[in-house]
């Protein structure tokens, strides 16, 4: 899956026609997922999502952070120029989901689902459909209980 874009729920869901979007003072640089076993997670957004590791900013032996962007290769990801996912570890305290939403536009719903199944993940709740905003959609959890939704674009 080549066309993975991280995205928050606002931008989603209409805020994406900003005026002037270039010149907004924020945008979104990533997004962050806790994991208690950051290796795993990473593995399982890699191969589900079709991302590569971009940097291990932090690696020690309590804390670890991996940021994945998109493309089939490391070089092709650290040229990416949509936002990276981070997985960093998941403190002892913090109960999983600790975390915003995290939403995925995806190319193919059905087939994303399958691939979240296949590598550890679950289906909450879904597919469904949004007429208003021509998305069909699921809700989905990562092997760490993270929840992820899933939107496509419905072909017109």
């Amino acid at each position: 899956m080549t066309h993975v874009r991280l995205v928050v729920g606002a931008m989603v869901l209409g805020a994406a026609t900003l005026a002037g979007a270039q010149d907004a003072p924020a945008r979104v640089w990533g997004v962050r997922v806790l994991a208690t076993d950051v290796e795993t997670l990473a593995a399982f957004y890699a191969k589900t999502f079709g991302l590569s590791e971009v940097a291990r900013p932090v690696n020690s032996a309590t804390t670890k952070e991996v940021i994945l962007n998109v493309g089939a290769t490391p070089d092709i990801a650290r040229r990416a120029t949509t936002a990276p996912l981070v997985i960093y570890t998941r403190p002892a305290t913090a109960p999983a989901g600790a975390m915003a939403s995290l939403i995925l536009g995806v190319a193919n719903l059905e087939n994303t689902i399958e691939a979240v199944k296949a590598n550890g993940g679950t289906l909450m709740r879904g597919p469904g459909r949004n007429a208003v905003m021509n998305l069909s959609y699921a809700f989905v959890k990562d092997p760490d209980g993270n929840q992820i939704e899933l939107i496509m674009e419905a072909t017109k």
